[in-house]
């Protein structure tokens, strides 16, 4: 209290009362402001936060985005540095991944472009990797390489060796599309030699796997499973198990081409069991769809069908449009072998429509073909004829060389059909020269096994034999069983014309046996057919006609209507031949 009669003696009433009140107001008015600010602080603050959420949740949405779509289409995609970039990179990358996810290529390469212009280092690297995703899912190959290589100079120029590794990694893949597989696989090697050397386990796992695939691609399958079941054993060692799933359907597509369709079910049921486990809904679309396409071969339609149905289900529920276009082709090959043309149309034209609407080209060449063979199976050459043409146009367009090759095959049998052997030849001898010179020995012994097939019309029989003992080599050597099968039916169709019954018999029995070991039934039934029609040509008929009631049975069994007419009418033609022999034996003893 004294201080304040200090001062009041001091300054006089007037002075120090107008001090106080200055004083008291001044306090008032810090109060205020302090009531004023920290909320706004605090609002501030929490703005902040919620950006920074919003942030990062975009990023983690883009992320996946692109990882979608990278697993889809078999792809590396790489974003390091995009989803931490500032936002006049970060936006129109954001936006980029969801026209990617939406399937809306050029709109997304426009986004990325646009990035580009405020972009620096690495995250060129990222983004010229990303425009040329865009082109290569779109078919626009040679397109997607000029920007893939942009990014590898960029790469080699900021030493950015993962970025180095994915563009390396995505231009393999367009020279494996382009049917040089030679020079994919000296990539992918060379990419694996750098996940090792940065030791990166997961892309030296990819890395295998990528390399697997490319010998399948060959037709050396026992080196294809080398290399996949040393992708599988990495992937379970780092407990990584999409890749686990990823390794096991690929196994699984390998038995399936060696014709082990039973091995080929396991495996896949395997990555089914993953995928679900996981919640990988994709991948247990996949799965189911590749347990369809055993089935299919197995030639059992009705499983089939119900698991290409069950793969559409999920497509649909996760909105996976090229996975719908593909289950809905897969569905309209089984209505074709059924014998349901109209219905098969009906659901290949629903997946060509798809296919061209989010603009993958060479899925689109794929569909217009399927297309076509339904047409040859209508007997409307003249339109089966024009859809192949149209799905060659794009395959050339594309680059896209083992489709170019099979579409040549296809024009090639229309034209044998339509009576035109020299025409028909000059096709398949084109396919197989592309077959041969990119190392598809699957497609070589296919387009061997057709050529032998126009000789054999021609009447060439020697000629014929030449060929389709080529192709019985070729699927020997790559493990293709069911290959073989076929070709040693061929084989014995021939004796059979040649009249050497004993030969003809031995080659439709191997045929029979390798196609009941492996689970090829469409073909055991047609191999029962051909064992059947050489002892009715022996006149052993009771014999025929047990061959035949046992194909009749199998086919009925996995629903080929065609297939059961046929042999219905051979039945009622033997069983006729049996009634007239026993009428005249009865007549032979009556007159006796």
């Amino acid at each position: 209290m004294e201080i304040f009669r200090f001062l009041l003696d001091l300054l006089g009433p007037g002075l120090f009362w107008t001090l106080v009140s200055l004083f008291v107001a001044g306090i008032g008015v810090l109060v205020a402001l302090s009531a004023w600010i920290w909320p706004r602080r605090a609002r501030l603050r929490k703005e902040e936060e919620e950006r920074l959420r919003r942030i990062e949740k975009e990023a983690k949405e883009a992320n996946e985005n692109i990882q979608l779509i990278g697993k889809h289409f078999g792809i590396t995609p790489y974003v390091d540095g995009l989803t931490k970039a500032e936002p006049s990179v970060f936006d129109p990358f954001l936006e980029g991944t969801k026209l990617m996810k939406d399937y809306k290529w050029d709109e997304a390469i426009a986004e990325f472009q646009k990035a580009m212009k405020e972009a620096k280092a690495r995250q060129l690297v990222a983004l010229y990797n990303l425009v040329a995703i865009c082109y290569y899912t779109s078919g626009r190959l040679s397109s997607a390489l000029e920007n893939y290589e942009e990014s590898l100079r960029l790469a080699r120029k900021f030493k950015d060796d993962e970025g180095k590794a994915a563009a390396l990694g995505n231009i393999g893949l367009i020279y494996r599309a382009k049917g040089d597989l030679d020079q994919a696989l000296n990539i992918f090697k060379d990419i694996l030699k750098i996940h090792r050397e940065i030791g990166l386990r997961e892309g030296e796992a990819n890395d295998l796997g990528n390399i697997g695939v490319i010998y399948q691609d060959k037709g050396d399958l026992d080196q294809a499973l080398k290399y996949l079941d040393e992708a599988l054993k990495i992937h379970k060692e780092i407990d990584f198990r999409e890749g686990e799933a990823s390794d096991l359907g690929n196994i699984g597509v390998i038995y399936q081409v060696k014709g082990d369709l039973n091995q080929a079910l396991k495996y896949h049921r395997e990555a089914l069991k993953i995928h679900k486990e996981i919640g990988f809904r994709e991948g247990e679309a996949s799965d189911l769809g590749n347990i369809g396409n055993v089935y299919y071969l197995k030639g059992d339609l009705d499983q089939a069908l119900k698991y290409q149905k069950d793969a559409l289900k999920i497509d649909r529920e996760i909105g996976l449009r090229q996975g719908e276009a593909s289950d809905l082709g897969n569905i309209g090959l089984i209505y074709k072998d059924r014998g349901d043309l109209d219905q098969a149309l009906k659901y290949l034209q629903d997946a060509l429509k798809i296919q061209k609407e989010i603009g993958l080209r060479q899925y689109e060449a794929n569909q217009l073909g399927n297309i076509g063979n339904v047409y040859y199976l209508k007997g409307d050459l003249d339109q089966a004829l024009r859809y192949h043409q149209k799905s060659l146009e794009i395959s050339k367009q594309i680059g896209h060389r083992e489709y170019e090759a099979s579409e040549l095959g296809n024009i090639g049998l229309i034209y044998k059909t339509k009576g035109d052997l020299d025409q028909a030849l000059k096709y398949l001898e084109d396919a197989l020269k592309i077959d041969k010179e990119i190392g598809y020995r699957q497609g070589e012994a296919n387009q061997l096994g057709n050529i032998g097939l126009i000789y054999k019309t021609k009447g060439d029989l020697d000629q014929a034999l030449k060929y389709h003992q080529e192709a019985l080599e070729i699927n020997k050597e790559i493990g293709s069983r069911q290959g073989e099968a076929s070709a040693l039916g061929n084989i014995g169709l021939i004796y059979k014309d040649r009249g050497d019954l004993d030969k003809a018999l031995k080659y439709h029995q191997e045929s029979l046996e390798i196609s009941r070991r492996i689970g090829y039934r469409q073909n055991e039934a047609n191999q029962l057919c051909n064992v059947g029609l050489v002892y009715q040509t022996k006149g052993g008929l009771d014999q025929a006609l047990k061959y035949l009631n046992e194909a009749l049975e199998i086919f009925e069994e996995i629903g080929m209507p065609e297939k059961i007419g046929i042999v219905k009418r051979n039945i009622e033609r033997i069983s006729r031949q049996i009634s007239q022999q026993m009428k005249q034996m009865n007549k032979r003893n009556d007159g006796g």
